[in-house]
């Protein structure tokens, strides 16, 4: 296999040579597990040794010839010793000596553990005695000649255990041997695969570029599903786990198709014996949590080996020992469920459709969407035989299924295939298949209850809505639905779902609306009115024929309960409208909400909700208040409110206990609403907090769904900000090029917006217009996401009279819609643009109803651009520098720069220019109108020299006598940096060099 180039570990090495060299020891011995890269970095520590001054000799050490006196050293002393000699270690270390013809000796040995005595000591001898220098590699775990360890004990050479690689290790690694980086997500999963192992990682990604599952994409490598197991790979685990007894292998294989799994279970399936001496040779890993003592992998791909090797019939045998040993104890923890119940599919001893529906709902729940979609189809073919199951009309864990009565109380006999399908089909949109969630649902057959209508309504809205990008048909259906019923809850559980996706489609005023009354009553406006009208990105009306190829009508008629006639809830067509509009065309608005959606006046409830109904009252149950939370957060984002979002947000998730089980999923928006508060209040730690619980919310989440894209759209944002576009395309790369998302048009669209401030516009471009045809969802705020894209496009294509006018046009168009966030973003790009007079006058007057400091910052960088105040700019700059956004602090610094060229000489405008050039060497390849004529200041090497030195804190005299040359030199090159940089003191200095 051909040798990857090194890369990563650069402060290892470098620590590694000064042990190597140090004069109080005799050399460095490299220990560490099998496959951490020790022989790679011991190559690189001899590589340090100038070869004029030493001799090295290498001593390979293997298994085979452990047991031979001198086999290590059979290639380097004669093959005979003289007769009669008596000390045959200090004739093999003379002949060694021989071959250093009066240079220093090293000596090289690799797996140093595997040395035969007789070898180690003569080597450990010719070190002890400081006659020859070692570097050698010991592997961790392994027995080793007590002359080798004992070198390092009694201090004559150093030691370094080396771990696997880093994250940032593993990153440099891939790009090096790939040839270019690897995407963000395929780093974490190479990383989670091999656990940083440099042998095993070579290896996997060998086997998935064979297999054409790991291939670049835009120069950017991505890898597609899961990587195949190599026969090569196979043979390294076994190499490394060694022959197994079939109790240890019943151990690993257990361990494989159940971990985490229980230490006692384990020794009750194979013996008490088998688990210890199982630990003890690193197959499994028993970690103590509380009381229970919990048994994984030793490594993930010990895992793969095992479940690829193990027969199928041996296979369902062990799954039904595992059902046998857990199920008896009564799956107190809730996990046990979903396992114990996937178990007995994998066994093949099926189960009934309640269980399968109950742990169908807590895999979602725990964001494993793969096993949640086998469960619940699984529930569904159960339930096919016509069996049924009373259910609460709220389905546990999803989140079209909310009846709070105080809503939680409704329930209704359904057939337990039905509900099966609304859970699943649930489960599938949240999971980004949409077709196949349309298909479940179009086979359900009509609830006669209110309830069940409301579950079934529901699940077809989202689908509409999220899936299918007809947000007018699903309002409508919602709208229609609701005005039947006559359980004021059930009314609830609806507009709750239509605040929903008022939120979602940017309507902050409405949504505010109803969010207060829903929040202060509990009770919600009937809707009433004409029939809906429709916009163009909705779709055609309803009554439309289906353009060609669209799939049949979703919804069928729903019959009332105690009626034989049919009453229709909505034909609707759920084909999308026709191809997004071409990316040179003018944006479509915001989706007009349906008339029946609308909020009236007068909030008093219908005639038939007094007496009884209304005696009792209704009022907003945990999942339905947590819905209204986050939709109300999401409108008060958008309006610019973002102190109170984010408060509404940490209200909501401090309550989590209480709603997460019904809707898990609702993660997701919460933390993305929370993250777009920073990103719009230019609150970068506000924006870390929220990742920060987004990702751990996530941590255990198997598939894709909306929850991975939010993160990776909220994370590629936060490094937008930064100015750390390199990171933000990585970030955006594997989502931005999924496979089958449909709602990934905010990735794309995000990715496009950085390939345009690097000043690709060709790229970005094409990305946007994927962008429209990918996204399902285009009646979101994804609409003004692509404006503001489309701003920087033009900029990029060197348009940037052009791009300013796009801008304002945006930032009109989101005030006429009450967006008052992203109005802010689009005036203040006008003015890094070059256009402040008209961005001005609208800036200041949202200063006064927006929270944070990025709006205020771009009204002082309007005003002092167009008052021709570079000062001023430079005050912005540093106060977008201190908030972590340095492109915005780069481009203002730039502005200032060129007013100071025309109005106060050269000095003041090179210290600007520095400053530019400083701020924009952090942004990872930033190429904006403003900062496009930016250059780097014209030093020589030498002058660098001397101004890297002086930055860090050297005085004349020592940087004299470190390059060698006079002080007075020094001292020249010194002042000759301060010049071409602008800048007066080394703290200046400093700054524009370690920053940049």
């Amino acid at each position: 296999m051909k040798t990857w180039p090194f890369a990563g570990r650069r402060q290892e090495l470098e620590h590694l040579v000064r042990l190597a060299r140090d004069p109080t020891a005799q050399g460095v011995l490299v220990a560490g597990p099998a496959g951490v890269g020790k022989s790679r970095l011991a190559g690189k520590i001899l590589e340090a040794f100038r070869p004029a001054r030493v001799t090295l000799l290498p001593i390979t050490a293997t298994k085979a010839a452990s047991g031979i006196p001198n086999g290590a050293l059979a290639d380097l002393i004669p093959r005979d010793h003289p007769p009669h000699l008596v000390n045959t270690l200090r004739w093999a270390g003379e002949e060694l000596l021989k071959q250093a013809r009066g240079r220093t000796l090293v000596l090289a040995v690799d797996d140093a553990h595997l040395l035969d005595s007789h070898s180690a000591e003569v080597v450990a001898s010719l070190v002890r005695g400081r006659q020859a220098r070692l570097v050698a590699t010991l592997r961790t775990g392994e027995p080793a000649p007590d002359s080798m360890t004992g070198l390092w004990r009694d201090g004559h050479v150093r030691r370094l255990d080396v771990d696997p690689f880093s994250d940032a290790d593993l990153v440099a690694v891939l790009a090096a041997a790939l040839g270019g980086p690897p995407d963000d997500a395929t780093a974490r999963r190479l990383g989670e695969i091999t656990e940083g192992n440099a042998l095993f990682l070579q290896e996997v990604v060998t086997a998935a570029r064979a297999a054409g599952s790991l291939h670049p994409i835009q120069g950017v490598w991505k890898l597609t599903g899961d990587p195949p197991l190599a026969p090569r790979l196979a043979d390294l685990i076994h190499e490394r786990i060694g022959a197994l007894s079939p109790a240890l292998k019943a151990v690993l294989e257990y361990t494989a198709f159940a971990e985490p799994v229980g230490a006692r279970t384990l020794s009750a399936l194979c013996s008490e014996e088998a688990v210890l001496e199982a630990e003890e040779r690193g197959l499994i890993k028993v970690a103590v949590d509380r009381r229970r003592e919990i048994a994984r992998l030793g490594h993930p791909l010990y895992g793969e080996v095992a479940r690829e090797h193990c027969p199928e019939l041996r296979r369902r045998r062990r799954h039904a020992d595992l059902v046998a040993a857990v199920e008896p104890t009564g799956l107190r923890r809730v996990e046990d469920l979903v396992r114990v119940t996937v178990w007995r599919l994998s066994a093949g001893l099926g189960a009934a459709p309640e269980p399968l529906l109950a742990a169908c709902r807590l895999a979602w729940a725990a964001h494993d969407y793969p096993t949640a979609i086998r469960l619940g189809e699984a529930a569904v073919e159960a339930g096919t035989d016509g069996s049924t199951a009373s259910a609460p009309a709220t389905v546990r864990g999803a989140p079209a299924t909310d009846t709070d009565t105080d809503t939680d109380t409704a329930t209704a006999t359904v057939t337990g295939n039905a509900a099966a399908a609304i859970q699943l089909a649930t489960v599938l949109d949240y999971a980004q298949q949409p077709d196949r969630a349309r298909a479940v649902l179009d086979a359900v057959a009509p609830p006669r209850d209110e309830p069940g209508r409301a579950r079934l309504v529901q699940a077809v809205a989202s689908n509409l809505a999220w899936g299918m990008d007809r947000l007018g048909d699903a309002l409508d259906l919602l709208a229609t639905t609701e005005k039947s019923l006559r359980d004021p809850a059930l009314r609830l559980q609806l507009a709750t779902r239509r605040l929903s996706l008022t939120a979602s489609a940017a309507r902050p005023a409405d949504a505010l609306h109803l969010s207060d009354t829903l929040l202060s009553s509990g009770t919600p406006p009937r809707p009433s009115g004409p029939a809906p009208h429709r916009h163009p990105l909705t779709g055609p009306p309803a009554s439309s024929p289906p353009r060609p190829g669209a799939p049949p009508s979703i919804v069928r008629p729903v019959e009332e309960p105690g009626t034989s006639d049919p009453v229709p809830l909505k034909a609707v067509v759920t084909g999308t409208s026709g191809l997004p509009p071409p990316e040179d065309a003018p944006l479509p608005q915001a989706a007009t909400l349906p008339e029946e959606a609308a909020l009236p006046d007068a909030m008093a409830p219908p005639a038939e909700t007094t007496g009884p109904a209304r005696a009792r009252g209704v009022r907003l149950g945990p999942v339905s208040r947590a819905q209204v939370l986050n939709s109300r957060a999401l409108a008060l984002c958008y309006s610019g409110r973002t102190r109170e979002a984010a408060d509404l947000v940490r209200e909501a998730l401090d309550e989590a206990q209480s709603w997460r089980d019904g809707i898990p999923a609702l993660v997701s928006p919460l933390h993305s609403t929370w993250a777009m508060c920073g990103y719009f209040a230019g609150d970068l730690p506000l924006m870390d907090q929220a990742i920060a619980s987004m990702r751990a919310e996530l941590a255990g989440q198997r598939g894709w769904s909306r929850g991975e894209g939010s993160l990776a759209l909220s994370r590629g944002h936060a490094a937008t900000l930064r100015g750390e576009l390199g990171a933000a395309l990585l970030i955006l790369h594997s989502p931005a090029n999924h496979e089958t998302a449909v709602t990934v048009g905010g990735c794309m669209g995000a990715y496009a917006a950085v390939q345009a401030l690097r000043g690709d516009a060709p790229a970005a471009r094409a990305t946007l217009r994927a962008a429209l045809d990918r996204n399902r969802a285009t009646w979101t705020a994804f609409t003004r996401w692509v404006a503001l894209t489309r701003v920087w496009i033009a900029a990029a294509a060197g348009e940037p009279e052009h791009a300013a006018e796009l801008a304002l046009s945006a930032a009109a168009e989101c005030r006429e819609a009450g967006l008052s966030a992203f109005e802010s973003v689009a005036l203040h790009d006008a003015v890094r643009l070059g256009a402040p007079h008209s961005a001005l006058p609208r800036l200041e007057e949202l200063t006064s109803v927006m929270d944070g400091s990025r709006v205020r910052l771009a009204a002082r960088q309007a005003r002092a651009l167009a008052a021709d105040d570079p000062g001023g700019l430079l005050d912005v700059a540093a106060g977008f520098d201190t908030l972590g956004l340095r492109l915005h602090a780069a481009e203002a610094a730039a502005q200032a720069a060129s007013l100071l060229r025309r109005t106060r000489g050269e000095k003041a405008a090179r210290a600007a220019a520095t400053e530019a050039w400083s701020l924009a060497g952090a942004c990872q390849g930033v190429d904006t109108p403003a900062l496009r004529g930016l250059a780097a200041p014209n030093l020589t090497s030498r002058e660098l020299q001397v101004a890297k030195l002086t930055a860090a804190g050297l005085s004349h005299r020592e940087i004299a006598e470190r390059l060698g040359i006079a002080i007075r030199t020094a001292m020249n090159h010194r002042n000759q940096a301060y010049w071409k940089l602008g800048v007066n003191s080394p703290a200046e200095l400093a700054k524009a060099l370690t920053r940049h």
